[in-house]
């Protein structure tokens, strides 16, 4: 399985985005995408769609207790992110593919919400979300020194301890 093509989204990153925060989140997801397509490898097509989302409804006023606490983005409208940006891509012939729009039949699909602004913060929850189905996973990451650490998932008793990737 490729990378994640982090060069697919660093040019649209705004100046309050931390693109180390981008790297090591896209980097954990990806590898759980791996995961689940050597697991359940079949005719679908796979495909993923990562976007800046700053809409979160009220994400100081509720807590996901995991890993030392976060903000958790709740508040999507039926769980759909309205991000401010996406980019789709296809994994295809081993490689990411961008498109324009993913297709809707036979897909195994994750949409990934990076919230915005994460330059000021020590801490940001990632929401990725399966489709088809409603399997829905929060990744939450704390700034250590100057790197960017997964330190938890909802999915660890189900996946294992997540795993961050290469300090970056």
């Amino acid at each position: 399985m490729p990378p994640f093509p982090f060069a697919a989204v660093e040019s649209i990153l705004g100046r309050e985005d931390d693109p180390a925060l981008w790297r090591e989140a896209l980097t954990v997801v990806a590898e759980d995408f791996a995961q689940k397509y050597q697991r359940k490898s079949s005719k679908k097509k796979w495909g993923i769609t990562v976007g800046a989302c700053s809409h979160w409804l009220r994400p100081h006023r509720s807590s996901w207790t995991k890993g030392g606490g976060f903000a958790y983005p709740h508040g999507y409208d039926h769980f759909k992110p309205k991000f401010d940006w996406s980019v789709s891509l296809l994994l295809g012939d081993g490689q990411w593919v961008p498109v324009n729009k993913l297709p809707t039949r036979s897909l195994m699909s994750l949409a990934v919400a990076i919230p915005t602004r994460t330059i000021l913060h020590k801490q940001a929850v990632v929401y990725a979300r399966w489709h088809p189905g409603t399997e829905d996973v929060l990744y939450g990451f704390r700034k250590r020194e100057r790197a960017r650490q997964c330190v938890v998932a909802s999915d660890e008793k189900v996946q294992g301890r997540v795993l961050h990737s290469k300090s970056v």
